[in-house]
């Protein structure tokens, strides 16, 4: 009985834990061709972390380097978020972290 109610306490915690997670992704709604759709939630948090987990996972996909890509993504004609480029979209959302990354680096 007691390792039932142990293994049942871990469970619920465990859920406890990742729901805000999961309710974190249902603020988001994606259209379009949402295979880049990271970079937006990236700008969209202001997460500079997972900005460049995605630059990371999209090398050789689209550049040779992280810094080709982000390159080839803040042109003029690179990725747009809700019609925006990534920067101008990083200022919209006020996410200032992430606006001063993609600046410096690009």
């Amino acid at each position: 009985m007691k390792a039932i109610t142990k293994t049942l306490a871990a469970v619920l915690s465990v859920a406890a834990v990742s729901a805000p997670a999961f309710a974190a992704d249902k603020e988001y709604r994606f259209i379009g061709d949402t295979q880049f759709a990271g970079f937006c939630k990236a700008v969209a948090t202001d997460d500079v972390r997972a900005l460049r987990v995605n630059l990371s996972r999209n090398v050789g996909r689209i550049a040779a380097t992280e810094r080709e890509v982000l390159r080839m993504l803040t042109a003029e004609d690179g990725l747009t978020c809700n019609g925006s480029t990534l920067v101008d979209f990083s200022v919209q959302r006020e996410a200032s972290d992430v606006h001063e990354f993609l600046t410096s680096r690009s």
